[in-house]
């Protein structure tokens, strides 16, 4: 079957209810009313609904009941701009309510998302610095986005099934909206949410841990500087040691950065300069292109390390969990 065969259609209708109700979910997430508030501001339009008065008395109780949510008048005219921009007909008491629940769960899965993320790091004995920890940290930012995905799916399963009365207020809204997608709109919301978490862990980590091994190693060091001789040369750390100093470029992988540092001892500030690396992009040609320069040093992951042969049969290539102050000291001997 060609894909141009294949009849995708979206009722009008079906997209707006949704269109609707993502809108106000969204405004509800930007508005961080608090727990109580918002448990306070569910029981009201819980009552509203169970009236019988006119659509606009409702309303304007509604309204009137504002001032008992908070005494902060910011947070007051949050909560009536949310009306205002919510509910245009009856029904949107309905909607409103929805959101309102639909909301706490979704801060519930993401806390439990955040749980399942921290309990997916890697607890076995492996170095920081492997490549068995770094393919397991790429995968960490994104296990708060399906973990909270797949949770929701569950949580809409029992929500079908009826197992437990904290579902019956989203089941009761439910039953007023024929084509209401609740499930695909909490997913959209949660999304936009946990990217913000995968932006932040996705960052830096990689210089982020071997500055953890400079710690844990009690190696001096200062943080991102410029060499003072040629301005070009960058480093992501300069570590200190007897009146020493050795300027290291940090890269995950190098591709044909490596060439950024590539100097000549004799005209930088530093008097050695290592090159940290995974390794996995690592050949032996770029290899001995590196070290044809005096005084450079490359660390690799130490699973990547005892895996190529062309890695520790090279001199001047270590694997990183070699690194500490008493290394550092034997390269400075006059010996070595």
């Amino acid at each position: 079957m060609k894909l141009d065969q294949i009849n995708l259609e979206l009722d009008n209708s079906r997209l707006n209810i949704n269109l609707k109700l993502y809108k106000i979910l969204k405004d509800v997430v930007k508005d961080k009313l608090t727990s109580h508030q918002t448990i306070q501001l569910i029981e009201k339009l819980k009552i509203l609904i169970a009236s019988k008065e006119e659509y606009l008395t409702k309303l304007e109780t509604l309204y009137q009941g504002i001032n008992d949510l908070s005494t902060n008048s910011n947070t007051r005219l949050k909560i009536k701009t949310l009306l205002d921009n919510s509910i245009i007909e009856e029904k949107d008491f309905h909607l409103l309510k929805l959101a309102l629940n639909l909301n706490r769960f979704k801060g519930l899965i993401l806390e439990k998302s955040k749980l399942i993320s921290e309990s997916f790091r890697v607890t076995e004995d492996i170095h920081i610095m492997d490549f068995a920890y770094d393919y397991k940290m790429l995968y960490l930012p994104y296990s708060v986005r399906v973990s909270g995905a797949l949770l929701i799916k569950v949580l809409f399963e029992k929500i079908r099934l009826n197992q437990n009365k904290l579902y019956q207020p989203i089941i009761d809204d439910l039953k007023k909206f024929i084509d209401l997608d609740p499930d695909t709109i909490l997913q959209i919301i949660y999304a936009e949410s946990a990217s913000q978490s995968i932006r932040s862990k996705s960052g830096a980590g990689y210089e982020k841990r071997f500055e953890e091994i400079l710690k844990n190693n009690s190696i001096k060091y200062q943080g991102q500087t410029f060499d003072s001789n040629v301005n070009a040369v960058e480093y992501d750390f300069k570590l200190l040691r007897n009146n020493k100093s050795i300027g290291v470029s940090v890269k995950r992988t190098l591709r044909e950065r490596y060439k950024q540092n590539h100097e000549e001892i004799e005209n930088l500030d530093v008097d050695k300069m290592f090159l940290v690396t995974l390794g996995i992009d690592l050949n032996e040609a770029k290899v001995l292109s590196i070290l044809q320069k005096e005084n450079h040093f490359i660390f690799v992951a130490s699973d990547i390390y005892t895996e190529k042969e062309f890695l520790y049969n090279t001199e001047r290539v270590f694997p990183i969990d070699e690194l500490n102050n008493q290394f550092i000291d034997s390269i400075f001997d006059e010996n070595y």
